[in-house]
């Protein structure tokens, strides 16, 4: 499903929302920026232009029944009002081979980059960017969600030396003996605010911040 991204509540209901009215806006967001993609490979549309640029990198992956949409997320990535140092697209070599020479020339040109790695699955948005030696906190996201303009800039200004970031959380529930409860018994999609706490819970869908030293060696193990 290729969903809109907002931090307000109607994004909240239509992430619960399983029916028409989700697909429909899906739909919508999805039509307007093929229209968009197809004047980017004319040459005809331009990212919006911005000096600011942020120390942070963007790192995805995705897989080929998600490659037709990946250029339309990429689009989104490139609008944003704060810019990533760069985007890093990892990919398996036989979906980098599925992609249009076009679209990785046209979005190369705008900072992006395509790179090969073994299938790890979820696990080629941070894994292969860390094998890499980048030390640096960076941001990971979908490929699957239309990301809005402000959505980079207000996350990592959200970063903190004491905290992971995440634009979605759940909150872990304890029943009265003290011990975690099923995960379909958590308090989901929780609202921001409030003080740090191991029981926040970050989904990664739409986004969050990584901070190489916090992840252990054994967490990189393949």
């Amino acid at each position: 499903m290729f969903l809109p991204f907002s931090n307000g509540s109607l994004a909240e209901g239509l992430l619960r929302n399983r029916g028409r009215l989700r697909h429909a806006l899906a739909s919508y967001h999805a039509g307007r920026l093929r229209r968009t993609l197809a004047l980017f490979l004319e040459d005809k549309w331009r990212p919006s232009s911005t000096r600011a640029v942020s120390d942070y990198r963007i790192s995805l992956t995705s897989w080929r029944p998600r490659l037709p949409d990946l250029p339309l997320v990429l689009l989104t990535l490139l609008n944003q009002t704060l810019r990533p140092r760069e985007i890093v697209v990892w990919l398996t070599a036989t979906d980098h081979a599925a992609i249009a020479e076009i679209i990785r020339a046209r979005f190369t040109a705008f900072g992006v980059r395509f790179e090969i790695c073994a299938d790890l699955k979820s696990h080629k948005k941070w894994l292969p960017i860390l094998e890499e030696g980048h030390r640096a906190p960076f941001v990971i996201c979908d490929d699957d969600i239309v990301y809005p303009r402000n959505w980079f800039g207000a996350l990592v200004a959200e970063d903190r030396p004491d905290a992971y970031v995440g634009a979605k959380c759940h909150r872990i529930t304890l029943d009265g003996k003290g011990l975690i409860r099923p995960y379909s018994e958590w308090e989901k999609q929780i609202g921001p605010g409030g003080p740090p706490s191991h029981r926040v819970f970050i989904t990664g869908v739409g986004g969050a911040v990584i901070h190489p030293e916090r992840i252990a060696p054994e967490f990189r193990d393949r």
